[in-house]
């Protein structure tokens, strides 16, 4: 068994185990594997935080776990309403850092049913340092553990009405989730399993700038789906603002999407930010439909969000409409993301603004 994690207290972080080590780790206690799974349970269907607090578990049991075992849960520092609907949780870790994560809710059309997407973080900060990027100004300062990652689903879905229910989870918001693959990898493995949060790998999505090895450690270590920040079409362009293109060259990542092992029926999403006058001309257009060869792909075109802390500006609705045609046209299937959430800054892009100490709008918190 792997070293493992631990509190501040010493004990053993019961939420960064997946079910196998939680029952590993119990194995000293009689009968353990059982009490391990009612009280795995507890802890992810149930909200549980203490041990003492389980039915179906014997007192003393109960007690020795206690002892060796806490259960971490975020706090809530607080929590900011958009217009449109988009709700931002700021959440306040341990350690007196925070993190965000986002839920958008779509409400669907005649060819798509309602979703309630959750936004999640896996860093405090980021090392990536894309020049877009305002979660990028923070650097990093540490790795979220499995139990902050994972603690972020089941906390958002306490909030929600009886009627609502988290669809889809996107590891898009706050870190680059591969930076942080071991404890991705644990986390996910929490998410998916059935006798804890439960699910499905099709509505997982992770979104990375092009860690090209681990792209294949995910792959090899859970099902669940790829996105690819793009966002330029040549390592001239890329490298002015992703600087990870120094390290993988376009033609690099783009070889290890199409090495990129890819069940029935899926297909990698490519990000696209597009930004006015650098990334958005039809010449852009046409080697985004090269380098898409030999992929099973889909596009999703994001117009910049703008904020005062960047001069980038957001491309004209006639010009993000004119490279989606010519996509299209070519047989890449491509969407345009709705801009959600700007007005609370948790739209794309735009996370990291309670870490950075700048004033949460007071008339959106509660």
């Amino acid at each position: 068994m792997p070293l493992l994690p631990k509190l501040p207290d010493g004990r053993v972080d019961a939420k960064s185990l997946t079910l196998a080590e939680l029952q590993a780790a119990m194995a000293e206690l009689e009968k353990g594997s059982g009490r391990a799974l009612r009280a795995y349970k507890h802890i992810w269907q149930r909200g549980a935080t203490r041990f003492a607090d389980m039915g179906g578990i014997d007192k003393a049991s109960r007690r020795w776990m206690d002892e060796r075992f806490g259960i971490p849960t975020l706090e809530p520092a607080t929590v900011l309403h958009s217009r449109d609907g988009t709700r931002k949780f700021v959440w306040r870790l341990h350690d007196g850092h925070h993190i965000e994560s986002v839920l958008i809710p779509d409400p669907g059309n005649e060819v798509s049913r309602p979703r309630l997407t959750l936004c999640m973080s896996s860093q405090v900060g980021c090392a990536m340092a894309c020049t877009f990027c305002l979660t990028g100004d923070l650097g990093l300062t540490r790795n979220l553990t499995p139990s902050e990652i994972a603690d972020q689903a089941l906390q958002v879905s306490r909030t929600l009405g009886p009627e609502e229910r988290i669809t889809n989870l996107v590891f898009m918001g706050m870190g680059e989730p591969l930076h942080n693959l071991t404890h991705l990898i644990r986390a996910l493995d929490i998410l998916l399993d059935e006798h804890a949060l439960n699910y499905s790998h099709r509505k997982v999505t992770v979104s990375t700038v092009g860690l090209v090895p681990q792209m294949q450690k995910l792959a090899a270590a859970s099902p669940v789906n790829l996105a690819v920040s793009l966002n330029a079409t040549t390592d001239a362009q890329r490298r002015q603002i992703m600087p990870i293109t120094r390290r993988y060259s376009l033609d690099a990542l783009m070889e290890g999407c199409r090495a990129f092992p890819l069940p029935h029926a899926k297909r990698i999403t490519f990000e696209y930010v597009m930004m006015d006058g650098f990334n958005c001309s039809m010449d852009d257009a046409e080697r985004l439909v090269q380098l898409m060869r030999g992929v099973r792909s889909k596009v999703n075109l994001i117009p910049y969000n703008e904020n005062p802390n960047r001069d980038i500006l957001r491309p004209s609705d006639a010009r993000v409409k004119a490279f989606q045609h010519h996509l299209v046209s070519n047989g890449i299937s491509t969407s345009i993301r709705t801009t959600r959430g700007t007005d609370i800054s948790a739209a794309c892009g735009q996370l990291g603004k309670a870490a950075q100490g700048l004033r949460i709008p007071e008339a959106a918190s509660v």
